[in-house]
């Protein structure tokens, strides 16, 4: 039990700072980030580097993609 406890609270925490990494991106406030949300935060973020976040290729980093882009390393948590 207590391992599934801590389990899950990793996994809330992790969607924690993937939610707020994306509410500070997300200007708009359409619940996703894009290319130029993006870059207004990351400013070394290339095209390539964002498509490398964006795993399902529809333009634009959902909280999914920002959780997995933060464990990969491939921009900072939050």
């Amino acid at each position: 039990m207590k391992k599934v406890l801590i389990t899950t609270t990793a996994v809330f925490a992790l969607s924690g700072a993937a939610f707020a990494a994306l509410v500070d991106v997300d200007t708009d406030g359409d619940g996703v980030a894009s290319f130029t949300e993006m870059l207004a935060v990351y400013p070394t973020l290339t095209e390539e580097g964002f498509g490398a976040i964006d795993t399902n290729g529809d333009g634009v980093v959902d909280e999914a993609e920002m959780t997995a882009a933060q464990e990969g390393g491939l921009i900072p948590e939050a």
